[in-house]
């Protein structure tokens, strides 16, 4: 059994490199996104012709991949302690994963593809890259279904942390967006262009794991407080939070139920469940959170972990109330996007490095370059939500580059500024692979650089 539970243990640690390895592939596409959209680089011919397809797989592995490894690191703990009832499992689940991200990064070379930036899950249509996404669905079958499976009876849910409780909770809403999926591709009109195919294909899923990314995040916050020694002992609350937001999961596959698939009233029934009940259970948990921190003290040696929870959570608010603010279809739909998406990606960063010191590499909480590379990717990010929002107001259209030339000054200003945060904000990404990687080589001893 010793050995059973160090190879779990190995196994929930390749899920974290392989999430962080390819958040670093998702930020080198990054780049030519950043340079694309700020009018004073515009003059780089190559970097505008690359945008569509840097944008598929920049999205793609630093939102799904990213996320859904994070998930992997979680579920592969919690199965250490049932590994004899379902072996090779979770092996198998990795290994697909593996490919999963090689097929999708290298999924540009074919260059038999059509980028189609449909929502949640923008393509690339060509054999390799429907092949990645194929090994990541089964991956996550092959991985979540064991999990789910064994924790069915509410015993088995009470024997879990609060922190494992949102993993599994995640858990179930990635498999229902897998059903969406599914289900969306059993109803999906034949014959429907590249562009309206592919989204409503995706278009129901991609609002139901949404609410899985919410519940990572959550559960991240949870962990966070934890390593801040202020653990949230109302575990009634927590749960409660926990189920507002897989409920919200359900009720978007309600849809398929109450709605004809291509109707529009059952596209607009997800987006009116995201926005009705996407922030409930995570605004729940939220102001516990910051009723905690507002009532307790940490040590600086927490100091990483504390940016990690409170850039999350300004980020995920901000993102929140730019979304109330969204109107037409412009780039404030992205600053609202990336405002929830980044502010799972801190909670997400903040929980890795928490993760580290429980696999046997040094311990980054009182890491100067740690507590700082949240904060820089942080501010980036704002900047850049900020210059997206902004110019938004003024029709800039999204998933586009370049049409620079009759904008107003104040508007290129924005966009300049959303462009300097994006190259801020991926500053701070590359800084989260360094402390990662400078943690993997370090011994297990503290090695902390002195406090500023």
């Amino acid at each position: 059994m010793v050995r059973g539970m160090k190879s779990q243990k190995s196994l929930s640690e390749k899920w974290l490199w392989l999430g962080v390895a390819a958040l670093a592939i998702a930020g080198i596409f990054a780049i030519i996104l950043v340079v694309a959209r700020t009018p004073q680089l515009k003059q780089i011919p190559v970097l505008q012709g690359l945008f569509d397809v840097a944008l598929v797989i920049h999205v793609d592995l630093s939102v799904l991949m990213w996320f859904l490894c994070i998930l992997g690191m979680g579920v592969a703990g919690i199965m250490q302690r049932h590994e004899l009832r379902f072996p090779y499992w979770s092996k198998a689940a990795l290994g697909t994963a593996v490919a999963a991200t090689a097929f999708m990064t290298l999924s540009p070379l074919d260059h038999e593809w059509q980028v189609i930036k449909s929502n949640y899950i923008p393509v690339l249509v060509n054999w390799v890259f429907f092949l990645s996404l194929g090994l990541l669905a089964a991956s996550m079958l092959l991985l979540l279904l064991p999990a789910l499976f064994v924790h069915t009876s509410l015993t088995a849910r009470r024997s879990l942390s609060l922190v494992e409780l949102g993993y599994l909770h995640a858990s179930g809403c990635v498999v229902l967006a897998l059903i969406a999926f599914f289900l969306s591709a059993r109803l999906i009109p034949i014959g429907l262009p590249h562009e309206e195919h592919f989204e409503t294909l995706f278009w129901a899923g991609g609002h139901t794991i949404q609410f899985a990314f919410a519940l990572l995040s959550m559960a991240a916050w949870v962990r966070l407080l934890e390593a801040l020694d202020m653990p949230i002992t109302q575990r009634g609350w927590v749960v409660f939070a926990y189920g507002l937001t897989s409920l919200g999961a359900l009720a978007t596959l309600s849809g398929f139920a109450f709605y004809e698939f291509e109707s529009g009233d059952f596209t607009y029934h997800q987006t009116r469940i995201m926005k009705e009940w996407g922030g409930i259970g995570a605004g729940v948990l939220m102001l516990m959170v910051i009723a905690k921190l507002a009532r307790g003290t940490f040590h600086w040696r927490h100091r990483a972990y504390a940016s990690s929870l409170i850039s999350s959570l300004v980020l995920f608010a901000a993102g929140g109330v730019l979304g109330l603010m969204i109107s037409g279809q412009n780039v404030g739909i992205p600053a609202h996007y990336h405002g929830q998406i980044v502010g799972i990606t801190l909670a997400l960063m903040g929980l890795a490095y928490a993760m580290l010191p429980q696999f046997g590499y040094q311990s980054v909480a009182a890491n100067r370059m740690a507590f700082w590379q949240l904060i820089i990717y942080g501010v980036g990010q704002l900047m850049h939500i900020g210059g997206l929002a902004y110019s938004g107001g003024y029709g800039v259209l999204r998933k586009t580059a370049g049409g620079f030339e009759n904008l107003a000054p104040e508007v290129k200003v924005a966009l300049g500024v959303m462009g300097l945060g994006g190259m801020i904000a991926i500053i701070g990404g590359v800084l989260f692979v360094v402390v990662m990687l400078r943690a993997r080589k370090a011994p297990s001893a503290s090695l902390q650089p002195p406090l500023l």
